[in-house]
């Protein structure tokens, strides 16, 4: 009987030693792979706006929580409101976990609503996590006329944007169809920094799709001195610093609106979200997602985010995911009203009068 409990032990204790044994060598493995190395950090947008300050912050500091302490170099590639990184990341950029970076969470949502050339299924990325949950907003320039939201529903208003598919342009669009709004959409600016730069000249009237934590970390000044007006929060809940604007969603007239909505606004939830290619080896997926929460918790990484001002609420790769799970599962007919109110429609039908 002794020899049977001893037998028994000693298995145990076998197993839980290869179990270590294996552990350490995935570890070294990794360690292996990242030690002496320079990982690219791609962000999707210009140098000067709040996703390449995100993006920066993070490449101070994540480096020294990757086994084997790689040099982390962060790298500009816009185009598209990010779609241009998007594509990047799932196709082109190696899948060895050498490469990860940052696009906007609107654009995995154009996989979903369609009319845009977006070649991948962000369901296969492999999330790594949020540095915060966003909170965005449509702002007036203080000389513009414009102090609240029934101002945009009676008169037009002139809100500057990047491109066509940028929340700078999709979400007012998105208002105007579903609201009721006259937001006047001017593209082709460079980044959020060329879109502030134009509402200081007063070339247009304001801003929207512009996020909370961005403009208090560039643009401090407009909050402090009263330069901006919050017309509307572009979120599901009142933000605690704004209790008396209503958000978006207070305003939709019932659930295919709410669930449009959701489409088009709640993938805030990811808010800066920070994602490996698919296909990288799972035990670097494993390594890289502890190193970016473990970051996200490290006192001169919360230090440096407070001194440049940005929000740090981090969100986990499972909520990242569990939001992706519940947007696909949206009903069809909401999904068109989507790719309608962002003019997608009209846009596929200039792209086939051209090709004729």
């Amino acid at each position: 009987m002794r020899f049977g409990i001893l037998s028994a032990g000693l298995c145990a204790a076998a197993v839980a030693a290869l179990g270590v044994t294996d552990h350490a060598k995935a570890q070294g493995s990794v360690e292996n792979f990242y030690k002496g190395r320079n990982v690219d950090l791609i962000v999707g947008y210009n140098p000067g706006g709040g996703y390449d300050a995100y993006t920066r912050l993070l490449g101070r500091h994540m480096g020294r929580y990757i086994p084997g302490k790689p040099n982390l170099v962060a790298k500009n590639m816009p185009g598209a409101g990010s779609l241009k990184s998007a594509n990047y990341l799932f196709n082109i950029a190696p899948k060895d976990g050498s490469v990860y970076g940052m696009f906007a969470g609107g654009i995995a949502m154009d996989a979903l609503i369609g009319g845009k050339k977006t070649n991948f299924d962000p369901r296969k990325f492999n999330w790594l996590g949020s540095m915060t949950e966003s909170s965005s907003a449509c702002w007036a320039w203080h000389t513009s006329g414009f102090t609240s939201f029934d101002d945009v529903m009676k008169k037009e208003m002139l809100v500057g944007a990047t491109s066509g598919g940028s929340s700078t342009a999709a979400w007012p669009r998105s208002m105007n169809y579903f609201l009721g709004s006259k937001f006047k959409v001017i593209t082709g600016y460079r980044g959020s920094a060329g879109i502030t730069l134009a509402v200081e000249r007063e070339e247009v009237q304001g801003i929207c799709g512009y996020f909370l934590s961005s403009i208090r970390s560039r643009k401090p000044q407009w909050l402090k001195d009263k330069k901006v007006i919050m017309l509307i929060q572009e979120a599901k809940v009142r933000h605690p610093d704004y209790p008396n604007v209503p958000t978006v969603f207070e305003l939709a007239k019932d659930d295919k609106t709410r669930q449009a909505f959701n489409l088009v606004f709640g993938w805030q939830v990811m808010g800066r979200p920070f994602t490996l290619p698919p296909g990288v080896p799972a035990d670097r997926v494993a390594a890289m997602r502890k190193a970016f929460w473990d970051t996200m918790g490290d006192k001169k990484f919360l230090a440096d985010g407070k001194k440049i001002r940005v929000t740090i609420r981090p969100r986990t790769w499972k909520q990242v995911n569990a939001y992706l799970e519940e947007a696909w599962k949206t009903p069809k007919s909401v999904i068109k009203t989507v790719f309608v109110a962002l003019g997608r429609d009209k846009a596929m039908k200039r792209k086939k009068k051209k090709k004729k």
